[in-house]
């Protein structure tokens, strides 16, 4: 068994309301992502947030290799359904990857009071990457990232990632991706989306396609104008802690 690395470990903050939000980190990364912005979030609300980690993070990329979407979503349904035993309202929230899995379980979890998807990979930058993975797959099973000054930015600030992808895990994800936007009409509890402009990995298209069709669900479209796709440290993060708030506050648009 995999130890998993300090800066990686999963949290929880607990609150005084009957509120509880699930934060779903994204590929390849870990909750030290989330957890400055859950903090702002577990002040202006007083719920309690979750930030757990998914199979095969926070360990090393040949564990990630060994998994699935559908163990991320166990892990996610797992700890959804404690919190449903033990608070009047629960939402899921989720960044990149997690944003998928939180719109996945808003869509199968009965009891779900409201979904967040933070820059949610529908269209990435690099399509060509995508299609050409299952050949990438056989040659080269972990791909190695390319270094930025923000991704070492993020790296300083305390954000713990693999600094390769398993392509066997990405493929995995891609199939995730696909259940989303095969299944997304038959959402029916009130969706928020956000989207960062400056996104290096995600088409802001993206946000668009899931408010549009998300047409069973209220669902409303944040544009983040500053912001990268890892928001949830970026110098926006005050207006998604905002945003968030209103939303688990009033969650009936």
């Amino acid at each position: 068994m995999c130890n998993i690395h300090p800066k990686a470990e999963p949290f929880f903050l607990k609150g005084d309301a009957q509120v509880a939000l699930l934060f779903i980190h994204g590929f390849t990364a870990s909750p030290s992502e989330l957890y400055p912005l859950a903090e702002l979030i577990n002040n202006m609300t007083s719920c309690s947030v979750s930030g757990i980690l998914l199979p095969g993070h926070g360990t090393t990329p040949q564990n990630l290799s060994k998994t699935t979407w559908q163990q991320g979503f166990a892990a996610v349904e797992k700890e959804t359904r404690y919190l449903l035993d033990r608070y009047e309202k629960v939402f899921v929230a989720g960044l990149s990857m997690g944003g998928l899995l939180a719109i996945y379980a808003g869509i199968h979890i009965r009891g779900l009071s409201g979904v967040v998807s933070i820059n949610a990979p529908v269209f990435n930058k690099s399509p060509v990457v995508s299609a050409l993975a299952p050949v990438i797959q056989i040659f080269r099973p972990l791909f190695a990232k390319k270094e930025n000054k923000q991704r070492l930015k993020l790296k300083k600030q305390g954000r713990f990632a693999y600094d390769c992808t398993p392509v066997k895990a990405f493929r995995s994800m891609g199939n995730l991706r696909n259940r989303v936007i095969e299944d997304i009409s038959s959402l029916t509890i009130p969706l928020l989306v956000m989207q960062s402009k400056l996104d290096e990995s995600v088409n802001p298209e993206s946000g668009i396609y899931l408010v549009e069709k998300a047409v069973n669900a209220p669902a409303a479209l944040v544009h983040l104008e500053k912001s990268f796709h890892i928001a949830t440290m970026g110098e926006e993060k005050d207006i998604i802690a905002s945003e968030i708030a209103e939303f688990i506050t009033n969650f009936e648009f």
